[in-house]
């Protein structure tokens, strides 16, 4: 976050404290954008009048000085000196505007880039909070993604591929169904009961919660299902996956999917598989209506 540190005379300051603390603040999200303003830091330090020497020799009248401490990634690559710059010059804009602007030619603004292992908050180095950050960000992607490949592999029938998603000992669950497949072989297995019973089969998924706890993790996924079965019956339902993982070698891995069906409508579906649009029943009204005259 952007530290920046003004040291003037106490008269510079004197009811200028407000103005001024914002100005500052607008000058770095400037810069850097709206969203900044939440982490820019101002501190205001007043001098008594002799209290700031130059030479040895107290100075009675001296231009305030401003330290803008920033990590050194918020200036790096190559528009760098570009940003830099207009830190700079947004900075000494601000102090004049609060502070008047006889002030302008002797602001002083230091530029102080810190690198992430040498700033600390709280007693913990900014390097490792990154990190483990990008760590637990990292781990929730790959959650994602693993669910995102259940429903993929399961529309597109690779049961090798569906297996190979749980740990050796996974497990999936239907207790409305009563169904329960432990192990790879049997969750393959179930896969392969399940298309040869089924004629369509279509699972949309929207990602739910993950709560994640080191080297393991429990999350939910909210899904639809529409379903026609081989023999003529149909049904469509809405449920949720109670999910436990696991990272592993592999990457992570589920070790338990149970299935709660919340609504079942096992109504024959209007439709029909496969086919074409204009299989499936008469056009439109408004297709079939003469031309206005």
């Amino acid at each position: 976050m952007p530290h920046l540190t003004v040291h003037a005379l106490e008269p510079q300051l004197t009811g200028h404290e407000n103005d001024l603390s914002a100005r500052l603040t607008d000058a770095v999200t400037s810069v850097y954008g709206e969203w900044a303003r939440s982490l820019v830091v101002v501190r205001l330090v007043g001098l008594a009048v002799g209290r700031w020497a130059v030479g040895g020799v107290a100075r009675h009248k001296v231009g305030p000085t401003v330290t803008l401490a920033i990590r050194d990634k918020a200036l790096a690559g190559p528009d760098g000196p570009d940003i830099a710059a207009r830190l700079v010059a947004a900075v000494t804009d601000a102090v004049a505007t609060a502070l008047g602007e006889q002030h302008r030619d002797a602001i002083v603004v230091d530029l102080v880039t810190t690198r992430d292992e040498r700033t600390a908050v709280g007693g913990r180095l900014v390097s490792e909070a990154a990190t483990s950050e990008r760590d637990e960000l990292q781990d929730r992607i790959e959650i994602d993604a693993l669910r995102a490949h259940f429903t993929d592999a399961a529309m597109m029938n690779d049961h090798d591929r569906l297996a190979s998603l749980f740990t050796p000992d996974g497990v999936v669950r239907i207790p409305a169904a009563g169904i329960e497949a432990a192990g790879r072989d049997s969750i393959r297995t179930l896969g392969q009961q399940r298309e040869s019973h089924f004629e369509v089969f279509v699972q949309t998924t929207h990602s739910g919660v993950t709560l994640l706890s080191g080297d393991t993790a429990t999350g939910r996924a909210h899904l639809s299902e529409i379903i026609w079965m081989r023999d003529g019956t149909s049904h469509l339902n809405y449920g949720i996956y109670h999910d436990r993982y696991e990272r592993t070698p592999e990457g992570w891995r589920f070790t338990e999917r149970a299935y709660e069906i919340r609504y079942l409508d096992s109504t024959p579906l209007a439709g029909r598989p496969g086919g074409s649009v204009t299989d499936h029943g008469p056009s439109h009204p408004a297709q079939n209506s003469p031309p206005k005259k």
